[in-house]
C-alpha cells in the first residue's frame, strides 16, 4: 500500500477524507471547470464512487469537496499539483502517472485512468470505452487504437510501433499511449517497494507486456492532433530517448521474444478521412542531403559501415526515384539504439542527429504511397514491421558483441 507521505502534501487531507473509491481518473491536461464538469457528468451515472484528479491552478474556484450537485455523490473532486503545462512536452508525464497511481492505490481503486488529451464532448464515452475492458473483461491495460490518415503520426509509424512490436512481441499500434486505463494489478506492479529498482512509467504498454499482464486496445476514432511538434529534432530525441532507455532494463525480455502476436481490439476501427496534410518531399530530401554533408562524422560513430554506405548511395539518387529500403532504415534505427546504449556521444545530440535520416524515411514513404488508398498504406506499414522483426537478430548480435559484430 502506498504511504500517504508519498503523495503531495496539499492533497493528503483530501485523500484521507475520501477514504476509498472505485475508480480514479487523472486529468492533468484539464484546463477549465467546464471540461471537468463534462467528464463528471458523463461518468456520474456509469460508475460508483469515482474520483477526478485535476490541476487546481487551471480551475480556480471549483469546489474541492466534490460534486455536490450529484445527489448520490458518485463523483469526488481532488485538486492535485500536476506537472505545470509549461514543463510538458505534449506527452503524459511519468511523475503525473506515479501520483495518480499512488492516490489510486491509497484509495483502493479497481482501476486508474489517465487522460492527457484535450477534453471535449466525446471524452466521457472514450473513458467508458477504455475502462470497460479493465473493469469487466480482465485486462490490465487498455490503450487507444486510432484511425490514421496517411501522413499522421509518422514517428509512430516509422519507428515506435514497429520497434516495440519487434522487441516486445505485441501488436499494440499506439504503444506511446497518452490516454490509458490500468488495473489495480498493473498499478501495484508499477509501484513496487522502494527497495527494488523503480519502474519507469514512460512506456506503460512496455511495462504491462514485460510484467506478463493483459493488454488490449480500444478504437477511439481519429487521433487527436499532436502538441508541440514545431521542433522535430526535440520530439524525436524525447520519444526515442525514453524508448531506448528502457532497453537495458528489459533486455532479458526482448532478447527472448520471438515474432509478434495481435492483441485484442475493442470496437470497430473507423475509416480516417481521405484528406491528409501535404508533405513537402523536396524539403525533406534537401534536409537529408544537408545531414549527409554536415553529420557524416556523427553517423560514422554510430552506424555500421554497410548502413553508412547505403546512405551515401541514397544521397546520389534523383528526387523522383528517392527510396530508402526497409532493411537500411531498420538497421539505422537499431544502430542508433546501440549508440544510445554505448553513449558514443551526448545522447540528446546523438538522437537529434537522426532527424535527417528520419526525414529521408518520410520522403521515401510519401513518394511510395502518394497515390495509395488506406489498405495499401496499411499493407506498406505492415511490411516495414515485418522488416523490423526479421532484422531483430542484427540488434541482438550487436548488443551482445558490439566489438565483434559490426557488418
Amino acid at each position: 500500500m502506498a504511504e500517504l507521505d508519498s503523495i503531495a502534501a496539499e492533497a493528503r487531507e483530501r485523500v484521507e477524507s475520501i477514504g476509498a473509491a472505485d475508480l480514479l481518473i487523472g486529468l492533468p491536461a484539464c484546463a477549465s471547470g467546464e471540461s471537468l464538469e463534462t467528464v463528471a457528468s458523463g461518468l456520474r451515472s456509469a460508475f460508483p464512487k469515482t474520483v477526478l484528479v485535476y490541476p487546481p491552478a487551471a480551475i480556480p474556484g471549483v469546489n474541492r469537496n466534490g460534486d455536490e450537485s450529484a445527489p448520490d455523490a458518485r463523483v469526488q473532486l481532488l485538486p492535485y499539483p500536476f506537472v505545470p503545462v509549461e514543463r510538458r512536452d505534449g506527452r503524459v508525464q511519468p511523475d503525473d502517472l506515479r501520483s495518480v497511481f499512488l492516490i489510486g492505490q491509497k484509495l483502493g481503486t479497481r482501476s486508474c485512468a489517465v487522460l492527457n488529451s484535450d477534453i471535449d464532448s466525446s471524452t466521457p464515452a472514450a473513458l467508458r470505452a477504455l475502462l470497460e475492458p479493465v473493469l469487466n473483461q480482465g485486462f490490465d491495460l487498455a490503450v487507444p487504437y486510432y484511425a490514421r490518415r496517411k501522413f499522421d503520426g509518422l514517428i509512430n509509424s516509422a519507428a515506435v510501433y514497429p520497434l516495440t512490436r519487434a522487441l516486445y512481441g505485441k501488436r499494440v499500434h499506439y504503444p506511446m499511449a497518452q490516454d490509458l486505463a490500468c488495473s489495480a494489478r498493473l498499478v501495484g506492479w508499477c509501484l513496487q517497494p522502494a527497495s527494488s529498482r523503480p519502474v519507469p512509467l514512460s512506456w506503460m504498454t512496455v511495462n504491462a507486456v514485460c510484467a506478463g499482464l493483459q493488454v488490449c486496445q480500444v478504437s477511439l476514432g481519429l487521433a487527436p492532433p499532436p502538441k508541440d511538434t514545431a521542433d522535430l529534432s526535440a520530439v524525436l530525441a524525447s520519444v526515442l530517448g525514453s524508448l531506448f532507455q528502457d532497453l537495458d532494463r528489459n533486455v532479458m525480455f526482448w532478447q527472448r521474444s520471438r515474432g509478434s502476436q495481435a492483441v485484442r481490439t475493442f470496437g470497430q476501427l473507423e475509416a480516417a478521412p481521405e484528406e491528409s496534410p501535404a508533405v513537402d518531399v523536396r524539403k525533406m530530401i534537401d534536409a537529408f542531403h544537408l545531414g549527409c554533408r554536415d553529420l557524416m562524422e556523427i553517423w560514422a560513430a554510430v552506424l555500421s559501415p554497410a548502413t553508412l554506405m547505403e546512405l551515401r548511395k541514397l544521397a546520389k539518387i534523383p528526387p523522383d526515384q528517392f527510396r530508402l529500403p526497409d532493411d537500411v532504415w531498420v538497421r539505422l534505427v537499431y544502430d542508433f539504439a546501440l549508440g544510445y546504449r554505448q553513449r558514443v556521444m551526448n545522447r540528446d545530440h546523438l538522437l537529434r542527429a537522426m532527424t535527417p535520416a528520419y526525414l529521408a524515411w518520410v520522403a521515401s514513404f510519401a513518394l511510395e504511397v502518394q497515390d495509395a488508398g488506406p489498405r495499401q498504406v496499411e499493407a506498406r506499414l505492415e511490411r516495414l514491421c515485418l522488416a523490423f522483426e526479421a532484422q531483430k537478430p542484427y540488434l541482438v548480435s550487436r548488443w551482445r558483441w558490439p566489438d565483434r559484430f559490426n557488418p
